[in-house]
């Protein structure tokens, strides 16, 4: 979708106005006045949060985000809040920030919560964002979406919903009851709602879709609202997926990669306790200080669940490194810019018309022409190519450590880890998980087990479909032997900004070798793709005097990761007959079980939005993801695959 920005504007009155709808965004008497009385008041809150460890609140219209800054407002100043506080808000004409930053110097009582919103405000892509306050006690997911097409693809249960937009003369699909119904698909018996409508078309479509609802006195000069209750005459058709039955907060997480390195950052972020096992004595092990891998977004003309997806994760992840860093932990990583060049004429001509078909704004990717994007690198180049300036280059070895160590800053003496440790199989023994070891003694028990050890994954639980380890290798070069960029440069291969008197280039696919060595062909391989994205890279040094790094991508068949619970390959196998039309909900599960895997080379990417995808599932929260893209990742889609087929 393309995202078309709002724009300033304001009525007679001087309250902010829209003139692509023709109303105000709220009462002329006072927008925070309006946000107190309606929608929280109207969901009884604060009263019907206090104490609870998670609430859950969703609104059909951000615009200026006054509801938003309101509800913070008051958990801030309620000494009973909520552990948590997640609010879900979508909006299909947002504002930019400036735009945003220029409307809010009008609320100064906000003035505090609204400066940390106009900082964390996102590039207006579509999707959605999920951004952190609070250090995560209060997360706002905005969708930047139309409302009618994301809700069928939203899959989670609110406890109060705010429905707020233009007025339904305005904007009439937004208050339908076909949306109305979808709407109740996020509600549970005892979700409340409210709004600032009085019309009795809003009641009945409201009253058909399972809520009781009365009339309330309204603000300011408006008589009435409505506020309601769900309170369904049915039982719904098919809940949210559920989160995992805890009696205990406790999981273990086998595996201290990117992969588990970012689960572990984000349990540890909700109060769990963690088991960290790695078979290696330290974490990422495996990758050299010195290695150094790429992060940009995904392009594409369709705008694919690749797409999609990988713009979530780019979008998610370096705030929360940033986070991180203003947390007190150091890490290598530059967020200079990505200029991934056009391999030919044709390939030129299709970057430029994606873009201009997506509309993307210019922080988020653009196109550079040859003469640009060599303004922009610094160097000749052989094309132009798309230009994300947002992407850059990052060492994981030091992102792994700083989320480790935010972990156990954060859970303390709840954080142990075993290193050097090989699982040697896992067990289920009564509402526990345990991870076993090759003499057969318990390394640790958990009600919760996540599998985040690459290809080593389907070893310890099948998936119905074998992952590829496939070698990299990238070739380390003095500064001085090639006339690095100011960018990384990312095309067939890529090639890092000099930094610490080191450039980085690479990367092999070596399939079928497990040679954790660097060798001297594939330094040839590394410099043969340099060549092709410089102009003039003439005189490379010789490959057998180069050092380097390997590594290993954990890959699946189409290229996208696996993240979510694990399902039951012997269950489905003895059901397959009833699985034919089945969904994903329907698949059997294994209780407690979950992985995070198949990252390719693509890790800095997906890693911290797949920590944030399962804390979410197994919490109970609305995930990162629409339920499309969320499928997209299920480790159970390749079972279900095959049990359609009768192939189990």
């Amino acid at each position: 979708m393309r995202i078309e920005p709002a724009e300033p504007a304001f009525d007679g009155d001087g309250t902010p106005f829209s003139r692509a709808y023709g109303d105000v965004y709220h009462s002329a008497d006072s927008g925070p006045g309006q946000a107190r009385h309606v929608f929280l008041g109207g969901n009884d809150l604060p009263a019907r949060w206090a104490r609870a460890r998670l609430f859950t609140i969703f609104e059909t219209g951000f615009g200026l985000g006054l509801n938003f800054l309101a509800t913070w407002h008051a958990w801030l100043a309620d000494p009973a809040r909520p552990e948590r506080l997640h609010f879900f808000s979508i909006e299909k004409h947002p504002f930019g920030r400036d735009s945003l930053k220029t409307l809010h110097e009008r609320y100064a009582e906000f003035a505090p919560l609204a400066r940390q919103l106009q900082d964390a405000w996102p590039p207006l892509v579509s999707g959605l964002h999920r951004l952190h306050f609070e250090d995560g006690r209060v997360t706002l997911t905005l969708a930047l979406a139309d409302v009618v097409d994301l809700a069928p693809r939203l899959q989670f249960q609110a406890d109060a919903i705010y429905l707020d937009g233009f007025a339904p003369q305005r904007n009439a699909e937004m208050w339908s009851p076909q949306l109305m119904k979808r709407l109740a698909r996020l509600a549970r018996p005892g979700t409340t709602v409210a709004t600032y409508s009085a019309s009795g078309a809003v009641r009945e479509a409201l009253e058909s879709a399972g809520f009781g609802i009365e009339k309330r006195p309204g603000f300011g000069r408006k008589r009435d609202m409505l506020r309601g209750t769900f309170a369904p005459r049915w039982s719904p058709r098919r809940a949210a997926r559920a989160a995992a039955a805890c009696a205990e907060r406790h999981a273990i997480v086998i595996g201290a990669s990117l992969a588990g390195a970012a689960v572990c950052e984000r349990l540890a972020a909700r109060g769990w306790r963690i088991d960290l096992i790695e078979r290696r004595p330290a974490p990422a092990a495996q990758a050299r200080p010195l290695y150094a891998g790429v992060f940009h977004p995904h392009v594409s003309r369709d705008d694919c669940i690749l797409s999609r997806v990988a713009r979530c994760g780019f979008l998610y992840a370096p705030p929360r490194w940033r986070a991180l860093e203003r947390a007190g932990q150091r890490l290598a990583w530059s967020r200079c810019g990505v200029l991934q060049l056009a391999g030919t004429p044709g390939d030129e001509q299709r970057m430029a018309g994606a873009v201009s078909l997506a509309g993307y704004p210019p922080d988020y990717a653009q196109y550079l022409a040859r003469d640009e994007a060599e303004t922009h690198s610094g160097c000749r180049l052989p094309a132009g190519g798309w230009w994300f300036p947002g992407g850059g280059w990052m060492r994981p070895a030091s992102l792994v450590a700083a989320q480790l160590a935010a972990a156990g800053g954060r859970a303390g003496p709840m954080f142990t880890t075993h290193f050097g440790a090989a699982v040697n199989a896992i067990s289920r023994a009564g509402d526990s998980w345990q991870a076993v070891s090759a003499d057969g003694s318990v390394i640790a028990a958990a009600p919760v087990l996540v599998l985040a050890n690459s290809g080593d994954m389907t070893r310890l639980a099948p998936v119905a479909q074998p992952l590829a380890n496939v070698r990299g290798q990238v070739s380390y070069l003095p500064a001085g032997a090639v006339a690095a960029p100011r960018v990384v440069l990312s095309g067939n291969g890529y090639l890092l900004p000099a930094f610490e008197g080191i450039v980085v280039t690479g990367s092999t696919y070596d399939f079928g070798s497990d040679d954790p060595e660097p060798r001297t062909e594939g330094h040839a391989a590394n410099l043969a793709r340099l060549s092709r994205m410089l102009a003039e890279a003439a005189a490379l040094p010789d490959p057998a005097g180069l050092d380097g790094a390997v590594g290993f991508r954990c890959m699946a068949p189409d290229h996208m990761p696996l993240v979510g619970a694990v399902p039951d390959v012997a269950a489905a196998r003895e059901q397959q007959v009833g699985l034919s039309g089945a969904q994903l909900p329907d698949l059997p599960r294994r209780p407690g079980l979950y992985c995070a895997s198949g990252y390719g080379s693509r890790g800095l990417v997906w890693a911290a939005l797949a920590g944030e995808l399962l804390a979410s599932l197994i919490e109970g929260e609305p995930p990162p993801l629409e339920a499309d893209l969320a499928d997209a990742l299920d480790p159970g889609r390749f079972t279900l695959r095959q049990a359609r087929r009768a192939k189990l």
